[in-house]
């Protein structure tokens, strides 16, 4: 079973806190694969960057997959830069999350 995972706005202190808070419950359900739909999100800050380190951790230790998708071109950038695009699974735009069965969104 698979989860989206939609932050709105900014990924700043205060979403990557909540990102993390829902990653952290994940753990704990049923579901396998992980996607986090950066489409509505226009900024990412440092806590941003470390959310979605931690996750990809989290996901990792717990035998999860987690994959981004919907990047903007900002958001991508800034992951190339960081090189964090090859530390993370990133879904190119053609890929669509696959038997979504429940979506989170704040």
């Amino acid at each position: 079973m698979n989860v989206v995972i939609q932050p709105q706005g900014n990924l700043d202190l205060k979403a990557s806190a909540m990102l993390q808070q829902n990653i952290a419950r994940l753990a704990w359900e049923k579901y396998n694969r992980w996607f986090i739909d950066l489409g509505e999100v226009t900024t990412v800050s440092h806590s941003g960057l470390i959310a979605l380190i931690t996750a990809n951790q989290l996901a990792k230790k717990t035998g999860r997959r987690l994959s981004l998708c919907n990047l903007k071109g900002s958001v991508m950038y800034l992951l190339e830069i960081t090189e964090l695009d090859r530390l993370l699974d990133i879904l190119s735009d053609d890929d669509e999350p696959m038997g979504v069965v429940d979506k989170i969104v704040f």
